[in-house]
């Protein structure tokens, strides 16, 4: 036991431990542990290490992206130092060049306003030189002006000292004569009627020219015919024109035969001999022989021939003037009543009902000769308002009284031989017979103011002066 107990106590520690392990050791416990520990390992090994694996190798990953976004931030850190360190080169650059264009333009901008400045400069001074100019030929003008008007008022102060005396006056007048005759002797032809253009402006050209020659042909067939024998032709050519109405296909071939005027000249004879007038059987004839733009034209024509052969007659009977105020009355009346108008100008109405209707609204407040005008015209409407008809009537007679009476003034009473011979003179300047009418205007100093319808003669003294007035440079 001694030896025992010395044994233990040489061992030490350690071997007291290892004695307790051998004492305590018993191998199926050990084995069983030592299974436990390797289904651990196994387990850890199965279960453990590849979560652990991928999760390293997922950490290593990331480390390696965060490396490689670490070194590509570092390279585009480095890229951007170089692009700041580019852009700053290339402002300043771009500053040196803008501060040189700046002084280019600049001194651009400076030249122009020189030249600018220069142009101004001879603009003005010429602008001046013009003002100057302009102001010269004002002045100029404005002197001739003076010294003209200055010239005419004592040429007129010499004028009216001179026409003072009648016998001055008179010889102005007598001066005037004849000047108009000598204008009447170098002319071959008479001055042209604008009465011959009253209702004929809507034709065209050939049918105004047929139209004219059918007037000259009465003109020169009724020189000798009186009054009466004038109506007699007009109510002939009214029987006419309705029977040329009534019959298309003859109306057709008397307007477009044109190659055949000598037959159609024949047949109007054939037709018309020994039933009308002979004057009436001349303007048909002639009318048959011209070019008309449309058989319109042709019935227009000889209706507006009718009213002049009726006007004609009043004019010989020296009624005229009194026929142009009856119709022009009648043309205000319709035209104040456009029912009566209708009722006239009703073509389904015959030509008597219409004539009757008539002869109730004028009664005999009207004269032979414009009743005839009247009478006439509604059975020849053709188609025209009986208020137009009318009216162009009235202008017709008007412009015939107007163009067949002169309206003279002169400055003092003309002389009756004076009154003659101007008739006469006149007479043979338009191609009719011409009355004369005469006032006494003072203010005219000498000569005549001639009027016959539209046209004016202005042969006065006072005229010209007034005239040499206005020619004067202004």
């Amino acid at each position: 036991m001694a030896a025992n107990t010395e044994t233990e106590s040489d061992q030490g520690p350690i071997g007291t431990w290892l004695h307790d392990i051998g004492a305590a050791f018993d191998p199926a416990i050990f084995i069983a542990q030592l299974f436990g520990f390797a289904v651990i390992i196994f387990l850890l090994w199965k279960y453990v290490r590849p979560p652990v694996q991928k999760m390293m190798r997922d950490r290593q990953e990331t480390v390696r992206t965060q490396l490689a976004e670490a070194e590509a931030a570092k390279k585009r850190v480095a890229e951007g130092q170089k692009a700041r360190e580019k852009a700053v080169a290339e402002a300043k650059a771009e500053a040196e060049q803008m501060k040189k264009d700046a002084a280019a333009d600049a001194e651009a901008i400076t030249s122009d306003i020189r030249a600018q400045a220069d142009h101004e400069v001879k603009r003005i001074s010429e602008h001046g030189r013009n003002q100057v100019a302009l102001v010269r030929a004002n002045l100029v003008r404005q002197l001739r002006t003076d010294l003209g008007l200055a010239a005419v008022d004592k040429a007129g102060e010499l004028v009216r000292n001179h026409l003072a005396d009648d016998s001055a006056q008179a010889a102005s007048v007598d001066r005037v004569i004849d000047e108009l005759e000598e204008m009447s002797s170098g002319s071959s032809s008479a001055i042209p009627s604008s009465a011959k253009l009253v209702g004929l402006h809507a034709m065209r050209a050939a049918s105004r020219d047929a139209a004219l020659a059918v007037s000259d042909k009465f003109d020169s067939a009724a020189g000798d015919l009186d009054g009466a024998a004038l109506a007699a032709a007009s109510g002939d050519l009214t029987s006419a024109i309705n029977f040329l109405g009534e019959n298309p296909v003859l109306r057709k071939r008397l307007v477009e035969d044109d190659e055949n005027a000598a037959g159609k000249n024949s047949l109007v004879h054939t037709l018309f001999d020994g039933k009308v007038a002979p004057v009436v059987v001349e303007v048909l004839a002639t009318a048959s022989t011209q070019r008309w733009s449309s058989s319109g034209d042709f019935i227009t024509a000889l209706r507006r021939q009718n009213s002049l052969i009726v006007l004609t007659a009043a004019e010989r009977d020296g009624v005229i003037e009194q026929v142009e105020d009856e119709l022009f009355r009648v043309s205000r009346i319709l035209e104040a009543n456009p029912q009566l108008a209708s009722l006239l100008s009703d073509h389904s109405k015959d030509a008597d009902k219409r004539v009757d209707l008539l002869q109730k609204l004028t009664g005999d407040k009207v004269s032979g000769h414009t009743w005839t005008l009247l009478s006439s015209t509604v059975r020849l409407l053709n188609g025209q308002a009986a208020d137009v008809a009318v009216d162009q009537l009235a202008e017709l007679a008007a412009a015939r009284r107007g163009e067949s009476v002169a309206h003279v003034v002169s400055a003092s009473e003309l002389a009756d031989a004076q009154v003659e011979r101007l008739a006469t003179v006149l007479g043979g300047i338009y191609g009719r017979t011409i009355s004369v009418q005469t006032e006494v205007q003072p203010e005219l100093l000498g000569g005549l103011r001639i009027s016959v319808g539209d046209e004016v003669i202005d042969a006065d003294v006072a005229t010209r002066l007034a005239k040499a007035a206005e020619t004067l440079p202004r």
